[in-house]
Order: structure tokens, then sequence, then C-alpha cells
């Protein structure tokens, strides 16, 4: 395991980022959609508007940074062979957000 070969994840998460960005906020539908993929995909932006009622600018820069930080700390655990329990935790952890997004009523989302 080389470390060029530990950039992968990181490099994916930059460029699956703007894909993501454009389908979350395709699926805001221009304040009339149904939320669900930002839902899916950020769910920490959309959980933060049951504090403060809207996606504030510190949660948008969360949204952009969010899969390119997975990223790091996927390429970190590569390089600590951890990969595989790394990757299990943010899918976990990536989950359960997602699912409480569902779970309770997003005032405006």
């Amino acid at each position: 395991m080389s470390v060029p070969r530990a950039w992968v994840p990181f490099v994916v998460g930059l460029i699956a980022t703007p894909f993501c960005l454009l389908l979350a906020i395709g699926s805001a539908g221009a304040g009339h959609g149904d939320y669900f993929w930002a839902k899916i995909i950020y769910p920490y932006t959309m959980l933060s508007t049951l504090v403060f009622g809207s996606i504030t600018i510190p949660f948008r820069l969360l949204a952009v940074a969010q899969l390119p930080l997975y990223g790091v700390l996927l390429s970190i655990a590569w390089l600590r062979n951890r990969l595989g329990l790394a990757a299990l935790g943010l899918l976990t952890v990536h989950a359960v957000a997602a699912l409480a997004c569902f779970a309770v009523r997003l005032e405006n989302f």
C-alpha cells in the first residue's frame, strides 16, 4: 500500500462533490422539492436546520467539504491499514445521521 494509492479516497471525494451537490440541490427543487438526496448525501447539514431553521453558511461549507473530508479520513486509515474499520465507522455514522433526517420533522425541509 503505497502512499500515492492512499490518495484515491480523497480524489474520489473531490470528484464526487460537484455531482452530489447538484443532485442535492436538484432534489431541493427551488424550495419546493422533497430534499430526499440532500438528506441522504448531506445529513449533518440537513440536521443543522433543526437548530438554525435554515441551512446556514457554515453548514453549506460543511456540505462542500464533507466528501473530501471523508476521503482524507479514509486515506489516513488506508495508510494505517485500518481502511475497512474506518469505512464501516463512517458508513455507520453517516447512515444514522441520514436516518435521523427522516425520523424527525425538519421544519421547511
